[in-house]
């Protein structure tokens, strides 16, 4: 009797390490869309009806002949892709980013790499908002074999442009400020140019400044992986310890729910040896190697999401390993680690994708494009089956990890302090005379960002009831987990504004 006790009790013990996950399994849905590799795959909701369609470009082969194009397909709902025109020229071995530079409510394209005939671009794309683009007169340095990436800088307002890769005349690393009506100037910024590979804003130390961080090979074929901090006058390389890869890539992610953005890079090293590997940012500049189970990949790319919908960002990754191609996705279980999913993603290298919901359901799907092992060349669309089949399995721990107690990692900490802040170059007051104004709103805390938004409008049409025809669409809002970080990076927008000649006014409530 005592033996049998004795088993129910530790019958029911088990039982309450027993945990409760969710089975994710992604199902190709046939999207129709034309493979290709050396490419740049992204979702966008190019025709502003809610939902998110696509955009592809690269290398592909028809027969034995190569040829390049850049694809845009329509999402109509229900698992439907159609492809149509969207003005963009073809290219390949190049990159896209996305924003809206000229502040008038629609995503704009900004890409690079090289066209038909071998002409190297780096250039922007106006978006019509009925799905369609027009080129621009905007000009940057053409390059190949790098990356192109919207971010505002210098806390003006706007979008400014980092382009990086190889120009007829070697490597290079710019930046171009924005000074609207489809000016930029490219500025003096010092930074060191890299080919087969990126350079990426990140604002690493959460004080609304972005600093930049690049990897691939320099000027002297030497891989390189550097983080320059963003000091308003000029940028100041910092000593991260973060290993020196080419045909590189990176992914920034909040992977354990501190506040701030960790650091993922990909890529090979100077021998030739594929590396994936996490660092921990500790916000003073010094980035702490994590070990995790992650493929070690080149030729490939990384993007965080929370597929799972449990409150930390998951991993998606492809590339080249020394054991062929790889796709793969990894569930963040926080002070387990990483576990590989196991999914049947296709395995790929030249590759690049993106989480995105393409259907609405509330959890994250896939975009990939790339290489398979026996050349074929792919893109795809995987749906997230996770809202769908709601199945719940349970999985246990082993007896021994019963014993080791753990502190739990944190919640994501969700930016709650907003303020917003605008600028017009405008007659506000209808003097008949021009003049530079900067509108900054409050620290508070909402729980949504476009509540601040709102309420911004409000008052200022109270006082200038011109500011529709202004400047409407020129509001950013900035979010943080602590009221001092918001006040901190308000002031410093408050001086920036100030040291430029701008009028500051204050739009209280």
């Amino acid at each position: 009797m005592l033996k049998t006790c004795l088993n129910f009790l530790f019958t029911a013990f088990l039982l309450l390490q027993i945990q409760v996950i969710y089975p994710q399994s992604f199902t190709d849905i046939r999207a129709g869309l034309t493979g290709v590799a050396e490419s740049s795959a992204s979702w966008m909701d190019t025709d502003r009806d809610g939902d998110l369609d696509i955009l592809v470009s690269g290398e592909f082969y028809q027969g034995n002949q190569p040829k390049i194009l850049s694809n845009h397909y329509r999402n109509i709902r229900n698992d439907k892709f159609s492809q149509t025109g969207s003005g963009i020229p073809d290219f390949f071995r190049g990159d896209i980013s996305i924003g809206d530079f000229d502040l008038d409510g629609i995503a704009d394209v900004a890409f690079m790499g090289e066209l038909k005939g071998g002409r190297r671009i780096a250039t922007i794309y106006k978006g019509i908002g009925n799905g369609t683009f027009i080129p621009t007169n905007i000009n940057f340095t053409p390059v190949r074999d790098g990356s192109i990436h919207f971010g505002d800088f210098d806390g003006d307002g706007d979008l400014d442009v980092l382009v990086a890769g190889e120009s007829e005349n070697g490597p290079v690393t710019q930046i171009y400020r924005n000074d609207r009506n489809n000016r930029f100037t490219l500025i003096q910024s010092g930074l060191p140019g890299i080919r087969r590979g990126v350079a990426r804003w990140i604002d690493y130390n959460l004080n609304g400044q972005l600093d930049v961080f690049i990897t691939g090979l320099n000027a002297a074929n030497v891989p390189v992986s550097i983080l320059f901090e963003n000091k308003v006058n000029g940028f100041v390389v910092l000593n991260t310890g973060i290993i020196a890869l080419k045909n590189s890539n990176v992914a920034f992610g909040d992977f354990d729910n501190d506040g701030d953005p960790d650091i993922l890079i990909l890529g090979e090293t100077q021998n030739g040896r594929p590396t994936t590997q996490l660092y921990r940012n500790n916000r003073n500049g010094n980035f702490a190697a994590v070990a995790a189970p992650f493929a070690n990949v080149t030729d490939g790319f990384a993007d965080w999401g929370d597929m799972d919908l449990d409150g930390d960002l998951d991993l998606l990754i492809s590339g080249q390993s020394v054991n062929g191609p790889v796709s793969k996705v990894y569930l963040n279980e926080r002070n387990a680690g990483f576990s590989d999913l196991k999914t049947n993603i296709i395995p790929l290298y030249n590759s690049s994708g993106q989480w995105g919901d393409y259907d609405l359901d509330g959890d994250l799907d896939i975009l990939i494009a790339g290489l398979t092992n026996d050349n074929q060349f792919v893109a795809k669309v995987y749906r997230n089956n996770m809202i769908e089949e709601g199945k719940a399995v349970v999985a246990t721990e082993s007896v021994e990890s019963m014993w080791i107690l753990t502190t739990p990692d944190p919640e994501r900490v969700k930016p709650q302090f907003y303020f917003v802040y605008s600028s017009s170059y405008s007659d506000l007051n209808q003097s008949g005379v021009k003049d530079y104004h900067a509108f900054v709103g409050p620290v508070k805390r909402f729980s949504k960002h476009y509540v601040m938004q709102e309420k911004f409008n409000d008052v200022i049409m109270q006082s200038y009831p011109t500011w529709p025809r202004i400047d409407q669409g020129n509001i950013i809002q900035n979010g943080f987990a602590t009221k001092q970080e918001a006040d901190q990076s308000r002031a410093r927008i408050i001086n920036e504004y100030r040291s430029k000649g701008f009028k500051i006014i204050e739009i209280n409530w």
